[in-house]
């Protein structure tokens, strides 16, 4: 018991407040019992659930995914990072568990990850207060807390946020030479799950570390041309890039055959040309990064929020510019890289940076400018804690103690977030199994997890349709039958046994010369056996599919998947390198840079206990009062839209009603682009699919600019809901020839493949037009 408390007697309970603030914003996860239908969450339960099912068969480390895209599989875990899966695997593999559970694990956890990340690191440097107030920054800023976990559901991306913090302080505590040999081992392991959780955040997550270090590295360098460097600095330093290095080794399992690979399927999808994965589309305006978040409506289908970086994040984020600017901040040289990369990401995220944009091979696969928004509230975060630390001190100074400060900064970041703590309750997420995901891809709306045909083997011409022979044993929870069986010849019989997820043993009886054909997609890795000999396949085009070339005569043919000479390299180099950071730890534990003694934490102070007392008194009436009552969201019902700028009851075909609409604006100069919103609302069954339009009429009825939508709000007019309205948002840009005057603005719906538009009903049903006029526009010159 004594070793017991000496161990917590050496803990910060400082870590205890940096949970308290972290409790409303997982608070979601925790309090609700399913996960939204129809956000990348969705897709991530499927492929924790087929994973599952693999390592539960003993594939340890799968690259394909066998149950995906009709049966045919495809190699969706050979280039899609896999941490966040792995770590999910830790709940789905319990019996009381499913991969809904595991899910909401992993996004719980890295939201936790990033408030100790993030505490720990900026702690460390400018102390406690400053930590608190970084870490509810972070977590509370907008894309953190509600546009990454809940609108989009992104669970790779999300953890990612929370693994960087993490590194960050691990790598931060190397070069202070504090860590110790677990430290070092504990670095690398941060730096490659960096790397592991998200493709694209760990080449920004990354870079960002190196660069660091590189910051670090020239600092030391300037301060001993100036006679101020110490060799156990340049001993430091030398660790963080040793840490470093080692990570990207330990990660080689993964990113290794991804490069090596990367011709091997087809990730031109990932680029878009004037659609959602276009990041033309998707740059930011500067009112919008500065706004303040908006509530949200649980009377819609999606949600209506803002690409912010939030108030208080950019406030107090630039009290940490000022502070270091005007030096009133100890490690002013480690606060401005801080505001250089923030600089950076701001630039990225708005219109003038698109010339980089285009002439940076990898940037436009990050397809949305405002991804940036994660990494900046990172680099926000930090330097609120140098402003807190720099305004408190510079107080001190002047003989003014305000312990309230960060209980006040810490305060304001939680009743900013307030909006977006209460996401809209979702119905419950059903069945978790083969039978859902396969019924799903026939329903079209996405194939094997990815709704772009991503990741599908460059070998495959053209997308095989659905095959019913496939897929008809999943509805008996069995494999899929991949043989194809109408062109065995005649007499010809097989018989197929599943040995493990990715081993198949067929028994093939040929009375001549045949060739086994496959409904399973062809992919380096794949390997064939016939009586127990290798055997060169055949590709089938133009599906991709393998081959198996036979001599008559009765035989076994086994066709598993297996690794590659350079799938076999990078596991060498991963384990390697896990071996050169052990081996790291412990002689750095056996030298004296290792011995120093840990001091005792402090108890919490006033100041702590104020922070304390302030995030649990928020977290406790937003819970126990403000969520019960639905004082934090909006709830729009019948034919009203709250959002709405101008409310309006047009009947379409009484199966559709326009409810409402807002304009960004009435009046307008050629170039200039302006937004109309609007909301629809189902009133009857809709049996086809309608598009939606808004025209913009000269006096004569003649079309000046309009908008179409394939799929009004992203939605196809089939699948909307009765109880919630859609959002639909059009963008309209005004001619740079357009003459001056006024113009009409209206709205409508049709069908594109029949050329038919939806008729507009009066009260008494007669049909009264098929357009809707909105307002009136006037350009001016």
């Amino acid at each position: 018991m004594s070793r017991f408390r000496t161990c917590l007697s050496r803990i910060d309970p400082g870590w205890l407040v940096a949970l308290v603030i972290a409790l409303l914003v997982v608070w979601p996860f925790i309090s609700r019992g399913s996960l939204p239908v129809g956000t990348d969450a969705e897709l991530h339960v499927f492929r924790l659930h087929e994973l599952g099912q693999l390592v539960g068969g003993g594939e340890f480390y799968p690259r394909w995914a066998p149950n995906f895209y009709h049966g045919y599989g495809y190699p969706i875990f050979n280039y899609y990072a896999p941490l966040t899966y792995y770590l999910g695997l830790l709940v789905e593999r319990w019996p009381a568990f499913d991969a809904v559970d595991g899910v909401k694990f992993v996004f719980v956890l890295g939201l936790l990850a990033a408030a100790l990340g993030m505490y720990g690191f900026v702690r460390d440097n400018w102390g406690r207060g400053a930590g608190y107030v970084a870490t509810a920054v972070y977590l509370y800023a907008p894309y953190v807390q509600y546009i990454d976990p809940h609108a989009r559901g992104v669970l790779a991306e999300s953890f990612s946020l929370g693994v960087f913090p993490l590194a960050l302080w691990a790598l931060d505590r190397l070069r202070r030479g504090v860590a110790g040999g677990l430290g070092f081992v504990t670095a690398v392991l941060l730096t490659a799950a960096v790397i592991l959780s998200h493709n694209l955040m760990a080449l920004l997550f990354f870079g960002v570390l190196a660069a660091w270090a590189v910051w670090h590295l020239a600092g030391a360098v300037w301060e001993k041309k100036r006679g101020e460097g110490t060799a156990v600095s340049a001993h430091s330093l030398k660790t963080v890039f040793a840490a470093l290095f080692l990570g990207v080794g330990a990660a080689a399992i993964f990113w290794l055959p991804v490069l090596v690979e990367r011709n091997e399927v087809n990730l031109n999808t990932l680029l878009g040309q004037d659609d959602n994965y276009d990041f033309r589309t998707h740059f930011l305006s500067v009112w919008e990064v500065l706004a303040f978040s908006q509530r949200l409506d649980w009377g819609a289908s999606e949600p209506a929020f803002r690409f912010n970086l939030g108030v208080v994040q950019w406030v107090l984020g630039g009290l940490g510019l000022v502070m270091a600017l005007l030096r009133r901040v100890k490690h002013v040289f480690h606060a401005v890289f801080f505001i250089l990369v923030l600089l950076a990401l701001l630039f990225l995220m708005l219109p003038v940076s698109a010339f980089v944009w285009d002439n940076l091979p990898f940037l436009p696969f990050f397809q949305f400018p405002w991804r940036m928004l994660g990494p900046a509230a990172a680099m926000l975060a930090a330097l609120a804690g140098v402003g807190t630390a720099g305004l408190t001190d510079s107080l001190t100074l002047r003989g003014q103690r305000l312990w309230w400060l960060p209980a006040l900064f810490v305060g304001t970041a939680i009743l900013l977030g307030l909006p977006l703590s209460q996401p809209a309750p979702r119905d419950d997420f059903g069945e978790v199994n083969n039978l859902r995901m396969t019924l799903i891809e026939n329903s079209g709306r996405w194939l094997g997890t990815t709704s772009t045909a991503d990741y599908v083997p460059a070998t495959v011409d053209t997308l095989p349709t659905r095959k019913g022979s496939v897929v008809a044993p999943i509805a008996e929870g069995k494999p899929p039958d991949r043989v194809n069986y109408a062109t065995l010849p005649e007499g010809a019989a097989v018989e197929t046994e599943v040995i493990r997820p990715l081993l198949t043993r067929y028994f093939v009886s040929a009375p001549q010369n045949m060739r086994l054909r496959l409904f399973l997609f062809d992919f380096p890795g794949w390997q064939v056996r016939v009586d127990g000999q290798p055997v060169e396949t055949e590709l089938g085009r133009p599906e991709g599919f393998i081959v198996v070339p036979l001599p008559a005569g009765e035989h076994v043919v086994e066709v598993e998947f297996g690794s590659t000479p350079d799938r076999t390299l990078a596991l060498w180099i991963s384990l390697l390198s896990l071996l050169l950071a052990l081996v790291g730890g412990i002689k750095i534990s056996r030298s004296q840079l290792d011995n120093q003694p840990i001091p005792p934490p402090q108890p919490l102070a006033r100041a702590d206990r104020g922070v304390l007392a302030v995030a649990g008194g928020i977290t406790a009436v937003a819970i126990l009062l403000l969520n019960p009552l639905g004082w934090l969201h909006d709830n729009s019902t019948g034919f009203t839209a709250v959002p709405a700028q101008q409310d309006l009851f047009a009947d379409f075909g009484e199966q559709i009603a326009l409810i409402g609409y807002t304009a960004s604006t009435d009046t307008a100069v050629p170039g200039e682009t302006i937004e109309v919103t609007l909301y629809w609302k189902k009133q009857d069954v809709i049996d086809i699919n309608f598009q939606s339009f808004v025209h913009v009429l000269n006096s004569e009825g003649v079309l000046l600019t309009q908008s179409n939508h394939l799929n009004p709000g992203e939605y196809p007019t089939r699948q909307w809901p009765y109880d919630k309205y859609v959002r639909d948002v059009h963008t309209l840009t005004i001619p740079e020839n357009a003459p001056q005057g006024r113009y009409t603005v209206t709205a409508g719906l049709w069908v594109q493949t029949e050329g038919w538009r939806m008729p507009v009903l009066d009260k008494s049903g007669q049909q009264i037009g098929d357009t809707v006029t909105l307002f009136d526009l006037t350009v001016d010159e």
